[in-house]
């Protein structure tokens, strides 16, 4: 997380020489530049990861890390992972395993029907990451803890 701030504030940092606006935040210089933040692409190669995982793409231990549900029916919000259950609020919240099939979940079903992973490789870079529960994308605030 520490180096994703750095990353972002150089980034940004960046972003200010070449449009020469200090007076935009950072999420404006973005919209305005149509790139993503450091967070945003790393979820956009988790779902990378997972569609290689839906597509067995992937080495076999990804299936111990990402199992898929088996289900002998199809349900109308079918997700093809199994989520993991944590016993604790902070310890295993932010593994491929749990975030994994949330990020998934949030992937439009247009860029989750490509065919090929060059397709979808080429439609997510596209995709702008909303409603990350994550930790990175909550506030913190001392004596509360993070909020939304």
């Amino acid at each position: 997380m520490f180096h994703s701030n750095q990353i972002n504030s150089i980034h940004e940092r960046a972003l200010r020489l070449v449009y020469k606006d200090p007076h935009l935040s950072f999420q404006e210089l973005l919209e305005k530049d149509k790139s993503f933040s450091i967070h945003d692409r790393n979820l956009q190669k988790l779902t990378i990861e997972m569609y290689k995982a839906k597509n067995n793409l992937t080495p076999n231990f990804m299936e111990l890390i990402c199992p898929k549900r088996n289900k002998p029916y199809n349900l109308r919000f079918h997700n093809p992972f199994t989520s993991r259950n944590v016993k604790s609020v902070h310890n295993g919240t932010e593994t491929l395993s749990f975030q994994g099939p949330k990020i998934w979940e949030k992937v439009p079903d247009e860029i989750k029907k490509s065919t090929s992973i060059f397709e979808f490789k080429a439609k997510i870079k596209h995709w702008k990451p909303v409603d990350c529960e994550c930790r990175i994308c909550k506030i913190y605030i001392g004596g509360l803890g993070f909020i939304e």
